[in-house]
């Protein structure tokens, strides 16, 4: 089974990565393919150009067999409305049972699955959303419950790849660590050692990015 794990990565930092190992591991995934977007639709923009945040990413996962990158929504430009092209793309392959979106956080979600012109990947794959406890689970459940009552709300890792319309909670590790934290830091001059892998440490300091 395939993860899609999209976001802007601005920049990936250790939760990103942490967080994709977990959930590669919990539900026994065969790879992780990360999909940076060009431009994220819950964002007004991203701090580094596309192909910054892209090669941080390639640096961030150089030494995991498990994860993987496809740059198609950066090739494609515009909002990227949560990879549908890489979708359709893997919807004319063998790999389309396999694939499971990670979605990331609640609001994520709901963003992702508000919109006319995305609501028909609902009948075709299954989405992990990353939260918190039992309140994000029951947020999730009511907004289900309003919203798309058809879809089925389950805590197991155990995915069933043959059916579809199933939202998996995964109850994440706290990790209090954001990309906004970083750019913030830079910003004011402060260390961002530890929040991100030494890389990506490198890069930024060599691009100078995050300094406006």
């Amino acid at each position: 089974m395939i993860g899609l794990y999209g976001g802007s990565f601005d920049p990936v930092h250790i939760g990103h990565l942490r967080i994709a190992e977990d959930i590669r591991e919990s539900y026994r995934l065969d790879k992780v393919v990360f999909i940076p977007a060009y431009h994220s639709p819950l964002k007004r923009k991203s701090r580094a150009p596309a192909e910054d945040r892209l090669h941080m990413l390639k640096l961030s996962i150089q030494n995991n067999s498990f994860f993987e990158i496809d740059d198609i929504e950066i090739k494609r430009k515009g909002k990227s409305y949560n990879f549908c092209g890489y979708y359709k793309t893997l919807h004319q392959s063998s790999e389309l049972c396999s694939c499971k979106f990670i979605v990331g956080t609640r609001d994520a979600f709901q963003h992702f699955t508000d919109g006319k012109s995305l609501k028909s990947l609902i009948d075709l794959t299954n989405f992990i959303v990353i939260g918190r406890g039992e309140n994000t689970y029951k947020d999730v459940e009511n907004y289900l419950i309003k919203n798309f009552p058809y879809m089925k709300l389950s805590r197991t890792n155990h995915i069933n790849w043959k059916t579809s319309s199933r939202v998996y909670f995964f109850d994440s590790r706290r990790i209090d660590v954001s990309s906004t934290e970083i750019r913030r830091r830079i910003k004011t001059g402060k260390s961002i050692k530890y929040l991100v892998l030494p890389d990506v440490e490198k890069y930024i300091l060599l691009k100078k990015l995050y300094r406006g």
